[in-house]
């Protein structure tokens, strides 16, 4: 697959800050090797939250940001912005209540108000492990558009960060679910952590501003 050439000028002023909440990092990039006798793949899920909207976005697509009468904001599909704002069409899901900063107190639930994500750390022998990670998000969002994500690797050695950045689309076609692929890390042996970042977010098509709620597993490196 080709990266396109075409990047986003400029994101939301919410999109911006959850940017520069990013961790960032230099990855470790190896080549796979068989999985040690007794090694486990240790794999953590937690939730999703919506924290904002991208109007842009939203209306690329055939959104609306709407404000609802009770004065909560929503991403509605374009045909049914009018009734949401006359009450005549009430959003089950996406919606943002007034005063707050995230959609739902699930935050530390297996799935928010966007969906779920995910991170998985394989031992491999050798002092190496497989770092996989991703996100399923609920139909109303769109799918994911953008993404930023960033899972951050600690063990005896240190700490290194892995990051996944992508733009305008890259990852739709691909329905509700993104996986990053995986990559084989070069690790020091003893106990290590994989952790996503709270600057890890997407903008789905319908324009939510959705953060990983930051699944972290453990494991062992042999």
């Amino acid at each position: 697959m080709t990266t396109r050439n075409r990047r986003r000028t400029r994101l939301s002023a919410s999109a911006l800050l959850a940017l520069a909440l990013a961790a960032a990092g230099v990855p470790a990039l190896t080549t796979p090797a068989a999985a040690a006798p007794g090694a486990v793949a240790k794999t953590d899920r937690l939730g999703m939250g919506l924290v904002g909207f991208d109007a842009k976005v939203a209306e690329a697509h055939g959104y609306r940001v709407v404000t609802l009468p009770d004065g909560s904001q929503a991403s509605v599909p374009a045909d049914k912005a009018t009734a949401a704002t006359e009450g005549r069409y009430v959003p089950e899901h996406g919606v943002l209540k007034p005063g707050s900063s995230m959609s739902t107190n699930s935050y530390g639930a297996a799935t928010g108000e966007c969906g779920s994500s995910w991170v998985g750390l394989d031992p491999r022998g050798g002092g190496r492990a497989t770092l996989t990670t991703g996100m399923t998000l609920v139909q109303a969002s769109g799918g994911p558009w953008d993404i930023h994500w960033h899972v951050d690797i600690s063990d005896n050695g240190g700490h290194s960060t892995q990051n996944y950045d992508e733009y305008d689309g890259y990852y739709s076609g691909l329905g509700l679910s993104w996986a990053a692929s995986a990559r084989t890390l070069n690790l020091t042996r003893g106990w290590a952590n994989a952790t996503v970042t709270w600057g890890s977010f997407t903008i789905t098509e319908a324009g939510w501003l959705c953060y990983s709620y930051s699944p972290t597993t453990s494991t062992t490196i042999t």
